[in-house]
Formats: C-alpha cells, sequence, structure tokens
C-alpha cells in the first residue's frame, strides 16, 4: 500500500487531471455551442421561414384551353394535404420518418432504428436517417454537400421549422417539394409523370411507388430503370419494400400489401415525357414569353406560378401548322422552297389566332420565328398601299393608269419595272388583279411616293420605308405579322386593332395581373376606300393572280413575288380573319421559276382559311353608306343641267369598266361627265393573267 504521502500526492494529482478535463470539456462546449451559434446566424430568418412557398412555374395557354407552355426550372403541381391520398401520406412517413408525429423535427432514436435496419437488411441505404423536417430543411435552404457544417445546420433548421409550422403544414410542404425522378417535383407532377393521372386517383400500389422514390430518385425512376435495366425489377423492389414497412408501421395489413405486391407497374409513358418548356405553337409561345420576360423578370416567369391565357385558337393553329408542313413536305423541293411562315389575326380584336414561325423541327434548332422576325420583301402585295393611297385621294376603279414607265435615272444607271403588260392602259382595277408592275409604278409616282409612305405606317407597317418607285413593287422589308394586321384593316371596316397576343396573366394565388382589351384606332378611311379595296382584292381572287384562294367562301388578297422569285406571298382576308403566307428560303436562295404568290402561296393561304373560318364567328364585310352607295339608276324627270353633268353607264361589277357580253355581272352607274370609265372591262375580254409575273426587284 501507498504511505499517506504519495495517496495525497495522487489525489492532487488526479483532482488537477479532473479539473483539467472540466477545463477542457468546458472549453469544447464552448468552442462547440460557439459554432453552432455561428452557424444559426447563418440560418434564413424566421418570417423567410413563415412565407415560403414552394417555386412554380408558368403556365401558358390557348384561349381554348390547350396548354402551350410550361416554364420552370422545376415541373411542379402543388396541391393541398387534403388532395393527397391518405395512403400516399402513411407511404411515404412510412419509409422516410416513421416518428414523424413523435419527434421534434430531429429523431435520434429513429436514426438508430434505421441504421440497424439498414445492416440487418444488407442495404446501408435501405431507410433514410433524415427525418421529413431534415431533408424539407435540407432541399429549401440548404445544399446537397455531405458536410458536417451543413448537417448542423440541417437540424437547426429542422428545430426551428418544427416551432414555426404545424405537422401538417409540414407534411403538404415536403410532399410538394421533394424531388421524385424525372424531372417531376412534388406528389402531383410525380403522379402525372409516371401513371398519367391526379394525385388523388393513385392505387395503393402506384402510392408505395412514388413513396419509394426520393431516397435515390435518379437511380430508382422506372423510366431510368427501363432505359438502363430493361425492366422495372429495381423499382418494383423498392415499392414492396415500401409496403411492408406500411405492414410493419399498421397502416396497412399484410393481405393488403399482398394484393399491391401483385399489381403490375402501369407506366403512362415508355420513356420520361417532356415536362416543360414550350410544347405546342412553339413558336408562339416564344413569342408570348419574350413579352412575359421583358414585363416581369426570368425569375417571377420561371417561379412565380404565373397563368398566361393568349389568343391563341390551338384548332387553328393546326390547321396553319397541317397547311405549312403539308406543303412544304409535297412541294417544297419541286419549288426549292425551304420555309414557310403563316400568322391568322382576328381583324375586329387583334387577336393572333395562328401563328407558323417555321416548318422544321425541332425547335431548339429552328427557334427563329419567320412570321414576326423575318423581314422579307412583300413583292407585289405591297401594291395594296399604292392602290389603297389612290382611292382615299379619289380615285376610282374604272380610272385609268399606264403601264407603261420611262426609264428612271437610278445613279449613274436607269431603272423601269419588268413584268409582262406593262405596254397597255388598264383600269385600276384590271391592274390590281393582274398585277402589272408598270401601272403600279406610275400610279404611286402620280399619288405621291411619300403618300404611299404614309399610308403604309397608318396601316401598319413599322419597318422604315424608302420613298423610292421600286417602293410600288414591294423592295423593302416587312414581316408577315405586319402584312395581315395591315390587310385586316379592310375587313375592320378601316379600323385597326393592334396585334395582341395575351389575353390574362394571373399569379399563383389567383390574383389577376394583367387583362389586355382589343386597341383599336379608327384609321378614318373614306367608306369609298374600304369599298374599293375590297373591290380589288376580289378581283385579285376570281379573276386575277390568286384564283387558287377562290376555293375559300369570300376571299380577298394580294399575291406577292420578288425578284428572282426569292420571296412569293398570298396575303388577304375573309369577314372572320386577316392571314398573310410567306414562302422562301431564309438564305435568299432563289426558287424555281414557277414559284409565284399564286402558285405557291395560295395554296396554302385557301388550305389553312377554308378550316380556320370553320371556327370564327360569321361576319359580314363593310359595305357602302346608303347616302354613298351607287345602285342602278332610277328613272326620275331630268333638267338640261342634269344631263350636261352625268351620264348613265354600265359597267363590269369586278373591274368597274365598261361592261363586256363575257362579264358575269353588270352594274348600270352614274357618273358625272369626264369622270366615267372609257375602257371596256380587261378582265373578262381577254385570256386571264398568269398567276404571277415576276416584278423587277431593284
Amino acid at each position: 500500500m501507498f504511505s499517506r504521502t504519495v495517496r495525497r500526492r495522487i489525489k492532487k494529482i488526479l483532482l488537477w487531471l479532473e479539473i483539467a478535463l472540466i477545463v477542457l470539456l468546458g472549453a469544447a462546449v464552448g468552442i462547440v455551442a460557439g459554432a453552432i451559434y455561428q452557424l444559426s446566424k447563418t440560418l434564413p430568418p424566421e418570417q423567410i421561414l413563415a412565407s415560403y412557398r414552394p417555386p412554380e412555374g408558368t403556365t401558358v395557354w390557348s384561349s381554348d384551353g390547350v396548354l402551350l407552355a410550361k416554364l420552370t426550372t422545376e415541373y411542379r403541381e402543388p396541391v393541398k394535404l387534403e388532395k393527397i391520398p391518405q395512403h400516399l401520406q402513411d407511404a411515404v412517413i412510412a419509409i422516410e420518418d416513421a416518428r414523424f408525429y413523435q419527434h421534434s423535427g430531429f429523431d435520434l432514436k429513429g436514426l438508430f432504428r434505421a441504421l440497424v435496419q439498414n445492416l440487418r437488411g444488407g442495404d446501408l441505404t435501405g431507410q433514410g436517417g433524415s427525418t421529413i423536417t431534415q431533408q424539407l430543411a435540407r432541399n429549401i435552404y440548404l445544399t446537397q454537400q455531405k458536410t458536417l457544417a451543413r448537417k448542423i445546420k440541417e437540424i437547426l433548421l429542422a428545430v426551428q421549422i418544427e416551432r414555426k409550422w404545424t405537422k401538417r403544414q409540414i407534411l403538404e410542404t415536403y410532399l410538394n417539394q421533394v424531388y421524385f425522378g424525372s424531372g417531376a417535383y412534388g406528389v402531383q407532377a410525380a403522379a402525372r409523370v409516371y401513371f398519367g393521372k391526379d394525385v388523388g386517383e393513385l392505387t395503393l400500389a402506384e402510392a408505395a411507388t412514388l413513396a419509394g422514390l426520393p431516397q435515390r430518385p435518379s437511380e430508382l425512376s422506372p423510366y431510368t430503370a427501363l432505359e438502363r435495366d430493361g425492366n422495372l425489377d429495381r423499382t418494383i423492389h423498392r415499392r414492396n419494400v415500401v409496403l411492408q414497412r406500411m405492414v410493419e408501421t399498421g397502416k396497412i395489413t399484410p393481405a393488403e400489401a399482398q394484393r399491391a405486391m401483385q399489381e403490375p407497374l402501369r407506366l403512362a409513358h415508355r420513356s420520361s415525357p417532356q415536362l416543360g418548356g414550350y410544347l405546342r405553337a412553339k413558336h408562339f409561345a416564344d413569342y408570348v414569353v419574350s413579352y412575359l420576360r421583358g414585363k416581369y423578370g426570368e425569375d417571377r416567369v420561371f417561379k412565380g406560378g404565373l397563368k398566361v391565357v393568349t389568343t391563341l385558337n390551338y384548332k387553328m393553329q393546326r390547321a396553319a401548322e397541317a397547311a405549312a408542313r403539308e406543303a412544304y413536305r409535297r412541294y417544297g423541293r419541286s419549288y426549292g422552297f425551304s420555309e414557310v411562315a403563316l400568322v391568322a389575326i382576328d381583324p375586329h380584336t387583334g387577336y393572333i389566332r395562328a401563328m407558323v414561325g417555321s416548318v422544321h423541327e425541332p425547335y431548339r434548332q429552328h427557334q427563329f420565328n419567320c412570321a414576326v422576325q423575318a423581314i422579307r420583301q412583300p413583292g407585289s402585295a405591297f401594291k395594296f398601299f399604292v392602290y389603297a393611297t389612290a382611292l382615299e385621294k379619289g380615285w376610282h376603279l374604272g380610272r385609268t393608269v399606264s403601264g407603261y414607265v420611262r426609264p428612271i435615272r437610278d445613279g449613274d444607271k436607269w431603272w423601269s419595272p419588268g413584268g409582262v403588260g406593262n405596254r397597255g392602259t388598264y383600269s385600276l382595277i384590271g391592274a390590281f388583279a393582274a398585277s402589272i408592275n408598270g401601272a403600279a409604278v406610275n400610279l404611286a409616282m402620280q399619288v405621291g411616293l411619300d403618300d404611299v409612305v404614309e399610308m403604309a405606317y397608318r396601316l401598319g407597317i413599322k419597318q422604315r420605308l424608302l420613298a423610292v418607285p421600286s417602293l410600288a413593287l414591294g423592295s423593302c422589308g416587312v414581316t408577315p405579322l405586319e402584312m395581315a394586321s395591315a390587310f385586316g384593316v379592310v375587313p375592320a371596316n378601316g379600323r385597326r386593332a393592334e396585334p395582341l397576343a395575351v389575353l390574362t396573366v394571373t399569379d399563383s394565388d389567383g390574383t389577376l395581373l394583367e387583362s389586355n382589351k382589343p386597341l383599336v384606332r379608327d384609321l378614318k378611311l373614306s367608306p369609298r376606300t374600304i369599298d374599293g379595296l375590297i373591290r380589288l382584292t376580289r378581283a385579285v381572287v376570281t379573276s386575277g393572280t390568286g384564283r387558287r384562294a377562290g376555293v375559300v367562301p369570300n376571299a380577298h388578297g394580294k399575291t406577292g413575288t420578288t425578284n428572282d422569285n426569292t420571296d412569293v406571298w398570298f396575303v388577304g382576308f375573309t369577314p372572320e380573319l386577316a392571314t398573310a403566307v410567306w414562302v422562301g428560303n431564309r438564305d435568299n436562295t432563289p426558287m424555281r421559276s414557277a414559284s409565284f404568290g399564286g402558285t405557291v402561296a395560295a395554296p396554302i393561304w385557301a388550305d389553312f382559311m377554308r378550316e380556320a373560318i370553320r371556327l370564327a364567328p360569321k361576319r359580314r364585310l363593310p359595305e357602302l353608306p346608303r347616302g354613298l352607295r351607287v345602285t342602278e339608276a332610277q328613272p326620275r324627270e331630268r333638267t338640261e343641267g342634269d344631263a350636261r353633268e352625268t351620264l348613265r353607264v354600265r359597267v363590269c361589277v369586278e373591274s368597274q369598266e365598261l361592261a363586256r357580253r363575257a362579264c358575269p355581272a353588270v352594274e348600270t352607274k352614274e357618273y358625272l361627265r369626264g369622270q366615267q370609265p372609257t375602257g371596256y372591262c380587261t378582265l373578262h375580254g381577254r385570256p386571264p393573267p398568269r398567276d404571277e409575273p415576276p416584278p423587277d426587284d431593284p
């Protein structure tokens, strides 16, 4: 035995060791406490916790209720907890956090239980050690890095969430937040992606399948299993693990589990479907999204849960796409074109009803929208603005204009328009229907090139125009949307509706952020101008270069072909719709010599319009006010002065020139002496004009 002195020394040593140990432990606790305190200061404020909502993508819809685009960084469709079936809630809790309703955010007992179960099963990833609240904290506010600091933050944040939220709030948020693989976030998105149904319709077996995915979503996804293994064995095994765990927690009976295990796994798709982005009418959807980004910003568009209702009619859109793509498939190679653009608007409201920006897929390789971004020369379709200017200045349809143009000096060169028929004299309606280039140039110079430019701007052209003689033949650049809008002024009786793509925008709470009404402006055009344009564009279809559009009831329009056949157009309207069709090559490669607006673009226009006008409310074209209407003269007593001032002549209804026997419709009109037509009808007294003589494009 030790002596008393030795024992005293040992006691002193032990006392100092105890004191040192206490000091060290205190220091360690202090360090850990300080570290935890410092980490706690990096946690999000409590007000952010209280106001958290899972990010939700923006949806873009057609006016007839078809989803066009889903814009999101995460495909998610949040639902209330009461909409989620109880067996899905039970399945998730059973496999992820069986003591969810007992712990306060961190469950040490559950952690050891999961570890023991995984060791017994030989699968260390079988059951998770983190509680549902910890997973929620990690998914919302933290990174996925596996570090001690992140784990401490996760526990602290989970406890903080448990103090602020109810268990129902935590579970609902988790079920709407967690990732289920194949791009699906939340149970509603997962139900649609994997089973093509609403979450409330899931069977017990389907619910167990989904509950098993969040632990390793990329690996356990059924679509991943099919692609990698060629079977669903991995997913089915995980489903059965979930069902067995539900039996152990008393949520289902062994018999219910056995029946669910026998149920085949029927997926909605063979592979992971496209969940977001532009789904339909992709160029139109991109046109809308460009507007939304500019107004609401990128973050709100992709995370704000906006619902956007557009003006597009999807049935019309399908008809437009079918017409454009069928034409490209059948005639693209023979005519030598690679692209088609089509845009249709309601002329009375400006609503864009259909838009084809390209005939090619996939969209990511053909994003350029030729309907609104392609600035192309309109060729003879621009004559619409020349003749509109003349009519507004008081010219009548029977007034004649020469097709011959004296060569015009252009710098050190001389220019004159090409095409056929430039040696004759024509009435306005005859020259327009036959698309006589010389007549259009002469008319533009007589009414004033500056006034033609002003008229084009007035009707809706926004591109820069030069007041030069070749402008009459479309030497400028325009877009199909501009042309459709401009021609739409006629059926709208002189009113121009600004093209409109978005009707309403609401946020995720249903609050209305934006409601757009038609922006319509009266251009104060003369009723005789509108009536004249109706007659001019109708003559093109019945007897002129656009006869292939005549299969559409009440069709009106104008063809256009540029030099070397690089661009061909047909722009026209019915009482219900105004539509522009452009065909060509984006690199300006010329098409075949037989490619004209009347032979290539007009049939596409007709194919679309025949279907589209069936879907639009029926309307009538404007008529001259009764006081301005010229009808067959009624017998009345005349004075000597009357006889000297007016005279009555029989004219062709279409050409407004002196009637021939071949004219199908004739009317008697009264004119002031000297203003009556002097030439006979050029539409019905000679062979019909070619579909479209190519104008010379300087």
